[in-house]
C-alpha cells in the first residue's frame, strides 16, 4: 500500500496556558507560561499499487480544492457542511479525472505543532 499526505492548510489554535513556580529566588512565586499552537489539515490517500506521478498531482490539486470548499463551507453555522463538502468536491474533482477513489482510501488528518513557553 502506497500513502501520501498532503497538507490543505493550518489554522492558529488556541494558546495554551500553565502555572511554574519559579525556582532559584528565596520565595518561589507562581509564573504564567503561554505556548501557541497551530493545527495543520491533512488528507491522506491510501494507494493499493503504485499509480505514477500523474494520479498524485491529480490527487494534490483535487484536495487544494476541495479543501478550499471546505474552508468556504466552515464558515457558516458551526462548520457543520465542511467534511461533507470536502469529500463531496474531492470525489467529484478526482471522478471527473478518471480517478475511482473509495471512502477507505481517502482520510483527513490533523497534526498539532507547539510553540516555545514564554
Amino acid at each position: 500500500m502506497i500513502t501520501r499526505k498532503f497538507e490543505l492548510g493550518s489554522i492558529y489554535g488556541l494558546p495554551e496556558v500553565r502555572i511554574t513556580m519559579n525556582d532559584g529566588v528565596p520565595i518561589p512565586m507562581p509564573v504564567v507560561q503561554i505556548r501557541s499552537t497551530t493545527i495543520h489539515v491533512f488528507v491522506v490517500i491510501n494507494q493499493l499499487e503504485d499509480v505514477g506521478e500523474d494520479f498524485w498531482n491529480a490527487v494534490r490539486d483535487c484536495a487544494l480544492l476541495a479543501g478550499t470548499g471546505a474552508t468556504i463551507a466552515g464558515f457558516f453555522p458551526g462548520g457543520v457542511a465542511a467534511l461533507p463538502t470536502f469529500m463531496q468536491i474531492f470525489g467529484t474533482c478526482a471522478a471527473s479525472k478518471g480517478f475511482n477513489l473509495v471512502s477507505e482510501q481517502v482520510q483527513l488528518d490533523t497534526e498539532t505543532t507547539y510553540g516555545e513557553w514564554v
